[in-house]
């Protein structure tokens, strides 16, 4: 391979930003945001961490804190340069890196939310209006719970699909590992095709080979990502 085809080299540099006022905690204590810095092809971006918060120093950030994001931000990169034949200039960064670090699970609730609102609407009850499906702390799973106790045959409205889709959300739910530990799947993990035969692998193993379960969550996952990804064109 030649040299001008090789992979360029991604620095990922953590740093908290001074340049912005602090935060102050007990005894004066000053907090700042968590910042990272990219350089690629000599192009240099910078943006506040999604996941960090604020710290009075660097020390006080999650190792695996640093090795998830840093990971996220090369598999981006990396990803937009392939597409665009190593011409990537950075251009956009920050957006992009803002949808692809998002967790599977997060793409996964705002795919079937408005799917689960419009048919707990179609119900025509007044108590459609009490199911919050504005708070990102309130999952798919508690909304559709919820909706079977409010409304009487409520299931058997759904058409095949979303029952489907929500079989599908249930079991990747329980695979979920939390936020905070920092080692859960991303967007641009699937979109990159890093983790979709660990996934496969994983869910053949707990399901002992029932097809109809791994592709039933792959699907779904397919069909959130690209739904998500149509973000990027707005």
């Amino acid at each position: 391979m030649q040299e001008s085809r090789r992979e360029k080299k991604i620095t990922v540099k953590f740093f908290l930003n001074e340049a912005v006022e602090p935060v102050k905690g007990e005894g004066k204590k000053q907090y700042y945001p968590l910042y990272v810095q990219v350089t690629y092809r000599r192009k240099n971006m910078q943006f506040r961490s999604k996941y960090g918060e604020y710290y009075a120093s660097l020390d006080e950030v999650k190792p695996s804190l640093i090795r998830f994001e840093e990971k996220a931000i090369k598999s981006i990169v990396t990803y937009e340069a392939r597409k665009e034949k190593g011409e990537y200039d950075l251009k956009g960064l920050k957006r992009k890196y803002e949808l692809y670090s998002l967790s599977i699970l997060e793409v996964l609730e705002q795919y079937l939310k408005p799917k689960l609102r419009l048919a707990s609407l179609k119900t025509g009850s007044e108590l459609a209006g009490v199911l919050n499906f504005g708070d990102p702390n309130v999952t798919v799973g508690q909304l559709y719970e919820a909706a079977r106790l409010l409304f009487q045959g409520f299931e058997d409205t759904l058409s095949e699909k979303l029952k489907e889709e929500l079989e599908s959300y249930a079991v990747y739910q329980k695979m979920e590992r939390p936020v905070l530990a920092y080692n859960f799947l991303t967007l641009i993990e699937w979109a990159d095709g890093s983790c979709k035969q660990r996934l496969e692998e994983t869910l053949a193993k707990a399901f002992k080979g029932n097809s109809n379960t791994v592709t039933g969550v792959k699907t779904l996952l397919d069909h959130a990502v690209k739904a998500k990804l149509k973000d990027l064109d707005t």
